[in-house]
């Protein structure tokens, strides 16, 4: 009788522990910072603004939001002004709500790392992995700048070869898209 009366006592007492930590890590990713974009709309034509304005309206914004006790806490990371308006910045999820709920808000959206999909890019730039040390790959991917040129595509170009290459699977659902002076034969695979 003594060890079912422990047996309980201890399965009462790991219950409450596990309760005590759920509660806690809710609490704990509750109040993480991470980065967060918050599009408010295209750039218009009209009523151009310097970026320090608008800088400082976005800081404004971020202050309207989080408690003065952690107004250290601001981080705006950067501010859009050319492809759209907006901004990013560390926040907390209950912050991202708040700022989605503000009129001027289109849309708060956590910045998330995306996978490269792509297939023969990296034959196509002769591109090697695994070679080199790790000082000098270390050198190399710091303070690096990426830019891109998009001057159109053509299928005829090395980078969209498709010799082999297996044949689309059957669950790709996509299709070849006509155009101006582009027809369906000048598709890939």
């Amino acid at each position: 009788m003594n060890h079912k009366v422990l047996s309980s006592s201890m399965a009462c007492i790991l219950e409450l522990i596990v309760l005590i930590s759920a509660s806690l890590l809710h609490l704990a990713t509750s109040k993480t910072s991470q980065a967060y974009v918050v599009y408010m709309g295209s750039v218009g034509n009209g009523g151009a603004v310097g970026p320090g304005v608008m800088e400082e309206a976005y800081l404004q914004m971020l202050s309207s939001i989080i408690p003065s006790e952690e107004k250290e806490r601001i981080n705006l990371i950067h501010s859009y002004t050319h492809a759209f308006k907006g901004f990013s910045a560390m926040l907390t999820t209950e912050e991202a709500d708040m700022l989605s709920r503000n009129d001027e808000v289109v849309s708060v959206f956590r910045d998330r790392i995306l996978q490269l999909h792509t297939t023969r890019s990296w034959d196509f730039l002769v591109a090697e992995s695994g070679i080199g040390s790790e000082r000098a790959h270390r050198r190399a991917t710091h303070d690096v700048i990426i830019g891109i040129i998009d001057t159109g595509i053509w299928p005829e170009s090395a980078s969209f070869d498709d010799e082999g290459m297996a044949a689309i699977p059957s669950r790709w659902k996509g299709t070849c898209m006509e155009g101006f002076d582009f027809k369906r034969s000048n598709c890939n695979r």
